[in-house]
C-alpha cells in the first residue's frame, strides 16, 4: 500500500476509535434521554470522571453506542465537556429513536425531545428468571388518607374493594426498571395525579376494563394510565396482556385464605405472621416469607408480594412465590373497615 494511503487510513481508523472506544460493543442510533442526573465516566472500569460530570435530568444526548449486547452503560456524546464522549449507567435514561427509526437530530445536546414521533422500543416478555413485585391495597386504608379522591369519596361497604384487595400495580424488578420508551410529556403528566386525564386511555378488551375497574378503584383517579406508562411499558408491548395477567394474579390472591383472613378481621388487628401464615395455607409452605406486610398509622395499607418467573395466562402464583426471594417484614395492623375516622 502506498505510504500515504496507509496515513489516509490509519487516520480514518483512529478517529473511529475516537468516538467508539473498544469498550463499546454495539453502535446504536437515536438519542439518550436522561431520566436522573448521572455521572457520565470516561473509563467504566477505572470509574473515571474528569470535570466531575453529570447528565441532566430530562435532557437529550447523542447516542454513540452500548457496551455489550445486554448493556450496563450507554456511550453519549455531551457537548461542552472535555472529554466529549462519555458512558451513563443504562438505568438513568432511555434510548429513544424516531418513528421511522433513523437517527434523531439532537444538534448541540442541548435540546432534543420525546415527542410524539418517538416509539416505545419492543419489550420482551418476562423471563423464566424475571423478577416482579405485585403491591395489592387495602383500600380503606389507602382512603384513610386521600379521601378527597373519586375512589376514596365514592367507596362504600357493598363495593368489592371494601373486602378484597386492590390492585396497585405489577411492577418488573430490580428497582427502577421503568418508564420504558416513554417520552417526557408522557411522564410529566404521569407523575402528576391532577394531569393524569391527559395520558391517552388504556386500550383494553371489554372485558378486561371491566374487571379492571372492579379490581382497581384507582382507575377512577387514571391510576391505569399512570401504571401502565410507568411500570406496565417495561412489561410488556401490550396493556392487554399487562392487566389481564395482573388481574389474574389479583384473582388468585382474593381467592386465597389471605383474602378470608382480612375479610373476617376486618376492625381488628393482624400481624405478620398471621398473614404470611395464611399466605402459606394457599401457596405452600415459605410463601409467606415472600411477602412483605406493610403499615401506616397503625394500619396495615399494602402487601408487597415478590414474584419470581415467566407470567403468563393461568400461571400458578404458587410457583412465582416459591422461586422469589425472601423479605423482612414485621409491622402489624388494623385491617381498616370503609368510612373515614
Amino acid at each position: 500500500m502506498h505510504f500515504l494511503s496507509k496515513v489516509i487510513v490509519g487516520a480514518a481508523l483512529l478517529s473511529v476509535a475516537s468516538v467508539l472506544p473498544a469498550a463499546s460493543q454495539v453502535k446504536l442510533e437515536g438519542f439518550f434521554l436522561a431520566e436522573e442526573a448521572c455521572p457520565a465516566f470516561q473509563s467504566i472500569r477505572k470509574q473515571t470522571n474528569p470535570g466531575n460530570v453529570h447528565v441532566e435530568r430530562m435532557r437529550a444526548y447523542e447516542l454513540l453506542g452500548k457496551n455489550k449486547s445486554q448493556a450496563s452503560h450507554y456511550f453519549i456524546r455531551m457537548n461542552g465537556v472535555n472529554p466529549a464522549e462519555r458512558w451513563v449507567d443504562v438505568s438513568c435514561g432511555l434510548h429513544l429513536v424516531k418513528a421511522d427509526g433513523s437517527e434523531q437530530n439532537t444538534g448541540n445536546g442541548s435540546g432534543g425531545s420525546a415527542g410524539s414521533n418517538v416509539v416505545r422500543p419492543a419489550v420482551k416478555g418476562p423471563s423464566a428468571d424475571a423478577e416482579f413485585l405485585l403491591a395489592a391495597s387495602w383500600q380503606p386504608a389507602f382512603c384513610q388518607t386521600h379521601q378527597e379522591i373519586p375512589e376514596c369519596s365514592s367507596q362504600v361497604e357493598g363495593r368489592f374493594d371494601a373486602s378484597h384487595f386492590a390492585l396497585h400495580g405489577l411492577w418488573p424488578q430490580p428497582r427502577g426498571n421503568f418508564w420504558c420508551g416513554v417520552t417526557r410529556e408522557e411522564k410529566r403528566l404521569a407523575e402528576e395525579r391532577s394531569t393524569r386525564g391527559q395520558l391517552p386511555p388504556v386500550e383494553l378488551d371489554d372485558a378486561t376494563r371491566e374487571e379492571l375497574d372492579k379490581v382497581m378503584p384507582g382507575a377512577q383517579s387514571h391510576l391505569d394510565r399512570y401504571e401502565w406508562v410507568k411500570h406496565g411499558t417495561c412489561y410488556s408491548d401490550s396493556a392487554e396482556e399487562y392487566y389481564a395477567e395482573s388481574l389474574d394474579l389479583m384473582e388468585q390472591l382474593n381467592g386465597s385464605a389471605v383474602r378470608d383472613l382480612f375479610a373476617a378481621n376486618i376492625g381488628e388487628v393482624l400481624t405478620t405472621a398471621q398473614v404470611r401464615a395464611a399466605f402459606d395455607e394457599t401457596f405452600g409452605a415459605g410463601a409467606g416469607n415472600r411477602v412483605q406486610v406493610r403499615c401506616k398509622g397503625g394500619l396495615i395499607t399494602e402487601l408487597f408480594i415478590n414474584l419470581k418467573g415467566r407470567i403468563e395466562p393461568d400461571t400458578p402464583m404458587r410457583e412465582l412465590l416459591l422461586a422469589a426471594k425472601p423479605v423482612q417484614s414485621d409491622c402489624q395492623g388494623r385491617v381498616d373497615p370503609v368510612g373515614f375516622n
